[in-house]
């Protein structure tokens, strides 16, 4: 029942972008340059996160990298092709690994495939570019954004594990230094962020800079939520962003999630990127 259920899901995923891409008025107006270099960013090798990334026939094979192990983006369409790749990665990878399929019209060709051949579908994700101005309550006036350095980095970990993991409970050292291990290397890349109010860390924010810019983590402890604090780190990100000149303002999320439905309600409602992501 559940495989039939994600067939159906690729499958009205794919015909209700379409619909929603025919019948939107806001797109951006950079759009494909944007998605091919939003692609880019996981197909191409970055040597200063420590992330390396071949191209090979079946598509472009990164990793291992720290835990998360190997990930696979797969460009071909034949399902016994995907059926010998799947086989020749497992070789390859000695880890785990994490497929991905970034079009939908593939997607739907390839799910029966990759599941038959011991794929687990995890989720989907787009990323979203905003066009036009943005739609975001003011938030608390005595909120104060801070840039995290390398000293302020634990802060930062401790604050997003709470926000992602709805508790207030304190992550363990292990927790912790698992996440300031990933995102000590992201540094290069990202710039981090943490809101306060009342000299208390309430909200974390993460983006890549550069001319197109994507907001890749967001989350608000449960006491500080349904105050407008993470829409006004988006807002002053917005502002700092147009101020730099960027061509593109990106945020992702789980697709047909509602952080989805809030980002679209805020403005960020031209899709330039997804993926469906499965695991062994």
């Amino acid at each position: 029942m559940t495989d039939h259920v994600l067939g159906d899901r690729c499958h009205n995923d794919r015909v209700t972008a379409a619909n929603e891409r025919h019948a939107a008025t806001d797109v951006h107006p950079d759009h494909d340059a944007v998605h091919l270099e939003l692609r880019s960013w996981f197909t191409t090798s970055a040597p200063e996160i420590d992330y390396v990334v071949e191209e090979q026939w079946y598509g472009y094979l990164s990793g291992p990298s720290g835990s998360a192990g190997s990930r696979l983006i797969l460009t071909i369409d034949d399902p016994d092709d995907a059926a010998r790749a799947l086989r020749d990665v497992r070789q390859r990878a000695g880890g785990p690994v994490t497929v991905w399929v970034d079009d939908r019209a593939r997607c739907q060709r390839l799910d029966r495939t990759l599941r038959d051949g011991g794929c687990r579908p995890v989720r989907s994700t787009t990323h979203l570019a905003l066009v036009g101005e943005l739609s975001a309550r003011s938030g608390p006036a005595s909120l104060t954004v801070h840039d995290v350095g390398p000293d302020g980095l634990e802060e930062w970990v401790v604050t997003k594990l709470k926000s992602f993991a709805d508790t207030e409970a304190t992550p363990t050292d292990e927790q912790v230094a698992r996440e300031v291990a990933v995102r000590q290397p992201e540094m290069a890349l990202a710039r981090l962020q943490v809101a306060r109010l009342g000299g208390d860390a309430v909200a974390a924010l993460a983006y890549y800079f550069g001319a197109d810019q994507l907001v890749f983590s967001l989350g608000t402890r449960i006491p500080f939520r349904q105050q407008g604090i993470a829409q006004q780190l988006l807002s002053r990100w917005v502002a700092a962003g147009r101020a730099e000149g960027c061509r593109s303002l990106l945020i992702n999320a789980d697709h047909l999630g509602a952080p989805e439905a809030l980002y679209r309600r805020m403005g960020f409602v031209d899709e330039v990127y997804w993926y469906q992501r499965y695991e062994f």
